[in-house]
């Protein structure tokens, strides 16, 4: 037939332009590392304090448990956590300034007081996150690295941008997973001078709070192993806390055992 060259010709131009076209840009386009992190840090609410209400879920090698939750943070370094299980009766009660740390045990009628080691602070924040780290995370806030980033990229099949900070060796120290729809932090990732993995922390759920916080946050270390898993059903974002508001309740009977 007369008609099918045409075909031919229509389909090969097709294919040639086709393969021509350049691939879709980022929805946020940016030419630089530093470009990307002033966007990111443009319009950033500038976290003070924090009070949050949700599901908090701890897992870990010494203890597991999960519960509805209130969470009051002041940053850098003080937090009170109350984790209630689905009858409404107190599981834990935690509280740090970053000098001591007060675990109430009601169940136990225990009232755990230390110095704000690791290993204390384990019964609540994973041991490789250091505290002020630990608040920012929680918060929906992000612990970045000082500095420039020393790299970045963008991942067209996954539409998310990549931000790396590297220490004074040259290995790398933060790495940082951004959404190009809205440059919303999805991954955050930290290591040891060594290389090794120090914690990561996964972003979701955004928006359904306030703009720009994520709804859900997992916060996960390898050494040890432990994962903490927030929920939120409510975040109010630089509150104005009393040191009462932020005080383990003391309850008359309770047994003070100290931690070393």
């Amino acid at each position: 037939m007369r008609w099918r060259p045409f075909v031919w010709l229509a389909l090969a131009l097709c294919f040639w332009g086709c393969r021509s076209l350049p691939p879709p840009a980022p929805p946020v386009a940016v030419t630089s590392g530093p470009e990307l992190l002033a966007k990111l840090q443009a319009g950033r609410p500038q976290v003070q304090s924090f009070e949050a209400r949700g599901r908090l879920t701890l897992l870990s090698p010494q203890q597991n448990y999960s519960g509805t939750s209130l969470i009051k943070g002041r940053l850098p370094a003080t937090v009170r956590a109350d984790v209630l299980d689905f009858l409404g009766r107190s599981v834990l009660n935690f509280y740090t300034n970053g000098q001591e740390v007060e675990v109430l045990a009601p169940k136990e009628g225990k009232l755990y007081r230390g110095p704000a080691t690791p290993r204390n602070l384990a019964a609540f924040i994973p041991p490789a996150v250091t505290l002020p780290q630990a608040l920012r995370l929680m918060s929906g806030d992000l612990p970045l690295s000082s500095g420039q980033p020393s790299r970045w990229a963008y991942d067209q099949a996954q539409g998310r941008y990549l931000l790396e900070w590297r220490n004074s060796g040259g290995g790398v120290q933060e790495r940082l997973w951004l959404e190009a729809e809205g440059l919303k932090p999805v991954q955050e990732e930290w290591f040891g001078p060594e290389g090794n993995l120090r914690f990561a922390a996964e972003f979701s759920d955004f928006g359904r709070l306030s703009p720009g916080l994520p709804g859900q946050v997992v916060l996960k270390t390898r050494q040890p192993d432990a994962e903490l898993r927030l929920v939120y059903r409510e975040m109010l974002l630089n509150p104005s806390l009393k040191d009462s508001d932020l005080a383990v309740p003391r309850a008359p009977g309770v047994e003070e055992v100290p931690l070393k």
